[in-house]
C-alpha cells in the first residue's frame, strides 16, 4: 500500500487552503487556484483515478482491487470528458428573485446583532446567499438534530473543514459525529464497511457525505444493480434502510469535475423508492462570478432533488480559504438540522420538500439541470409559505384574515392579549398576536335606525314584553358568530311633562343565547344578560336622546385557541374563558322634525356620526 500513501497525500487535499497549518496540503493546494491551474497545467493535471469531493482522493479496500475510485469534493478539479458527460459552458449570470415579503418578524437590530459575529463575518457574502441572519434571528440553531459526518474524520484537513462548516455558523447547537471512511493508513475503506458505518450511526437523522465515485456519473446509472455493482449492496441497504426506519436524510456532494452531470451515487434516487424524498443533491455557487462555480458538476438528471449553496472562497476555521462542493454540501446539511428543530414533526420527505419549494430560482425559470431548484433560501424556509390558515379542528380550518369583530366585545378577547397559531401551506405551525388579525367593527347605528322596524312587542301599560335581533355580538371569519343574536326583552317606559317639555326614558333588559358558527375559535357563549336605557326630552319639533345600547350587564366567551403542535405534529389547543362584561357605547342623537343627527361615542372602535331622514310617498 505504499504507492496508496504517496497517491494520497498527492491528492487529499486540492482544495484551496491559504496558509494553512497542515504542511502535505500546502503545495497540492495551489492547483485549486484558477490562475495558478491555467498556468501549470502539468503540475495540476489530474494523475490518478480516484478522488474525493473536497478535492482530495482517496483509494482503497476493495475499490482498489477492482479500479474504482472515490473524490473528496471539497476543491477545484479539473474535469475529463469520460464520454458519459459533456463540460458545462459556464452559465449565464444567473438573476436571483426578489421577494418582497422578507423578515417581517424580524428587526434590523436582530440582523445586525447575527451579522456583527465574528464567525458570521467570516463567510459574510455567502451567509448572505442563503440569508441565514433570519432563521438564525428566529432562534434556530440546530438543536436536537444529530449530524453523522462520513468523511476523513476531524483529525483530518478535509473532514474537520467538513465539520467546522456544518457546526459553526449555521447550526452550531447540531450535534456533530465524526465517521472515519478512512482506515489507519489513510485508505479509503470499502464500500461494505461505510455502510457498516451508516448502520451504526443510529442516533443520527442527517448524513453528509462530501465525496464521489470517481469518473462515475449520475447518467451511467440505469438501475439499483448499477449502483450496486459500482459500490456494494450491503451500503446501498444500509442507506435505504436509515431512511426508511430513522426517516434520515442523505446530502451528498455532487462532485467537482465542471461536467453536465452529478456523481454516480447522486442518481440513488431515481433507482431506489426508499431514498426519494431522502437525499439531497449538492452544487456549488461562486457569489463572485453569480453563476455555478468552475469546478462544480451541475444536477444534471438530478435536478428534481438538487440544490444550490455557497461553495466558494469559504472560511472554516483560522486562516483558511476553501472552494468545492464538499463544503457546499455541509452547508445544506446545517440547514436541514435547522428546519428539522424548527419544525420537529416534519418528516424528512416534507424537509426536502419545503427546502426545494423555498429556494430561490437561479438562471432558467423553474427546476432546470444547472442549478436544480436554485440557492437555498433559511429565510424563505423559516417563515410561512403558501396559504396561512387557522386550525379550527383537525378537519376544519379558516383562513388568516383580519377578522371584524364587534365593539361590544372586541375589547374583552384584545385584553387577553393571546397568541394565536397557524398552519402554512406545509402545514407547519407559526404564531401571531390575536389581537393583530382583530378589527374592531362598529355596530352602524346610523343604518339600525334608518331601518328599524316594528318589534315582536307585547305591550302592557307601560311595560314591552317582546323579541329583537341584534348583531352587538357580531364577527367574521376565524371567530365568526351568527350575524344576528335574537334577544328576549322586557321593557319599561315612561314620559314626563315639565310645561311644553316632554321627558321620556326607556330601559330594557334583555337575555341571549347567542349560536356558534361550528368554524370558529368561538366555542360557545354563556346566556349574555343586556340592558339598553334610552333617556330624552321633546319640546316641538325638537327632539333629544342619549342612550346606551345591548351593553352586557353578564356573560362568558368560550375560545379553543390553537397553539401550536407538539413533536408527534398533533395539533394543540388550549380553552379561555372571556368574560364578556364591558362599558357601552353611548349614543347621542338630535332629530328635528323627520331629520335626526347622532352622534355615538364608542369606547373600543372609531366614533360614529349619521344623519338620516325619514319620508313617507304616497300614491
Amino acid at each position: 500500500m505504499r504507492w496508496m500513501n504517496a497517491f494520497l497525500s498527492a491528492i487529499l487535499c486540492t482544495a484551496t487552503v491559504a496558509g494553512s497549518a497542515d504542511a502535505f496540503t500546502i503545495n497540492a493546494s495551489r492547483c485549486d487556484n484558477a490562475i495558478y491551474r491555467k498556468n501549470n497545467p502539468d503540475e495540476c493535471k489530474s494523475r490518478n483515478s480516484f478522488s474525493f469531493v473536497s478535492g482530495g482522493v482517496i483509494a482503497g479496500g476493495a475499490l482498489a482491487a477492482v479500479g474504482a475510485g472515490l473524490a473528496l469534493m471539497g476543491g477545484a478539479l479539473g474535469g475529463g470528458d469520460n464520454g458519459a458527460t459533456t463540460s458545462i459552458p459556464q452559465p449565464q449570470m444567473a438573476t436571483m428573485s426578489a421577494y418582497m415579503h422578507v423578515g417581517g418578524d424580524v428587526s434590523d437590530i436582530q440582523l445586525a446583532n447575527v451579522m456583527g459575529d465574528k464567525n458570521y463575518a467570516r463567510n459574510f457574502d455567502q451567509y448572505n446567499e442563503i440569508r441565514v441572519a433570519y432563521s438564525l434571528a428566529r432562534g434556530y440553531t440546530g438543536k436536537n438534530s444529530t449530524i453523522a459526518i462520513l468523511d476523513t474524520g476531524f483529525d483530518v484537513w478535509h473532514g474537520q473543514k467538513v465539520a467546522q462548516i456544518a457546526s459553526t455558523t449555521i447550526a452550531p447547537d447540531a450535534t456533530i459525529n465524526n465517521y472515519k471512511i478512512i482506515d489507519g493508513d489513510e485508505n479509503f475503506l470499502a464500500f461494505n464497511q461505510i455502510g457498516d458505518i451508516i448502520n451504526s450511526a443510529t442516533d443520527a437523522n442527517i448524513y453528509n457525505a462530501s465525496w464521489v465515485i470517481k469518473n462515475r456519473y449520475a447518467t451511467q446509472i440505469k438501475s439499483r444493480n448499477d449502483l450496486v455493482h459500482a459500490t456494494d449492496a450491503h451500503f446501498i441497504e444500509s442507506m435505504e434502510r436509515a431512511a426508511r426506519e430513522r426517516d434520515a436524510i442523505f446530502v451528498w456532494a455532487a462532485g467537482n469535475n465542471g461536467t453536465n452531470q452529478s456523481g454516480a451515487i447522486s442518481a440513488l434516487p431515481l433507482v431506489s423508492d426508499d431514498m426519494v424524498g431522502h437525499f439531497v443533491n449538492v452544487v456549488a455557487w461562486d457569489n463572485e462570478t453569480g453563476a455555478l462555480a468552475d469546478f462544480s458538476n451541475a444536477c444534471g438528471i438530478t435536478k428534481d432533488y438538487c440544490i444550490t449553496a455557497p461553495g466558494t472562497n469559504l472560511s472554516a476555521g483560522y486562516s483558511s480559504n476553501i472552494n468545492g462542493t464538499s463544503f457546499a454540501t455541509p452547508i445544506v446539511t446545517a440547514a436541514i438540522a435547522v428546519i428539522r428543530e424548527a419544525f420537529p414533526y416534519m418528516k424528512s420527505t416534507q424537509i426536502t420538500e419545503l427546502l426545494f419549494a423555498t429556494a430561490r430560482d437561479l438562471g432558467v425559470v423553474g427546476v432546470d439541470e444547472t442549478y436544480g431548484h436554485g440557492m437555498l433560501d433559511l429565510e424563505r424556509a423559516t417563515r410561512p409559505v403558501g396559504a396561512e390558515l387557522v386550525p379550527i379542528s383537525e378537519n376544519i380550518t379558516r383562513p388568516l384574515t383580519t377578522v371584524q369583530v364587534s365593539g361590544t366585545i372586541a375589547k374583552q378577547i384584545k385584553d387577553e392579549n393571546l397568541e394565536l397559531a397557524f398552519v402554512d401551506g406545509f402545514g407547519r405551525a407559526f404564531t401571531t398576536k390575536l389581537n393583530d388579525n382583530i378589527k374592531v367593527k362598529n355596530q352602524g347605528r346610523g343604518f339600525i335606525r334608518l331601518r328599524e322596524e316594528t318589534q315582536n312587542v307585547a305591550a302592557f301599560g307601560n311595560f314591552e314584553f317582546g323579541l329583537r335581533n341584534s348583531d352587538f355580538l357580531g364577527a367574521d371569519g376565524f371567530l365568526s358568530t351568527d350575524d344576528k343574536t335574537q334577544i328576549t326583552f322586557i321593557a319599561s317606559r315612561g314620559e314626563y311633562n315639565i310645561g311644553n317639555v316632554k321627558l321620556f326614558q326607556r330601559t330594557e333588559f334583555g337575555i341571549a343565547n347567542p349560536r356558534i358558527s361550528g368554524e370558529s375559535i368561538i366555542t360557545d357563549i354563556s346566556n349574555v344578560y343586556t340592558t339598553s336605557i334610552t333617556l330624552g326630552a321633546e319640546f316641538g319639533d325638537w327632539k333629544l336622546s342619549v342612550a346606551t345600547n345591548d351593553a352586557i350587564l353578564d356573560g362568558t366567551m368560550t375560545m379553543r385557541i390553537p397553539t401550536g403542535r407538539d413533536a408527534n405534529g398533533t395539533l394543540i389547543y388550549a380553552n379561555h374563558n372571556i368574560d364578556l362584561v364591558s362599558r357601552p357605547a353611548i349614543e347621542y342623537n338630535v332629530g328635528y322634525k323627520n331629520i335626526t343627527a347622532g352622534f355615538v361615542d364608542n369606547p373600543y372602535g372609531t366614533d360614529e356620526f349619521y344623519i338620516l331622514t325619514r319620508g313617507k310617498i304616497t300614491f
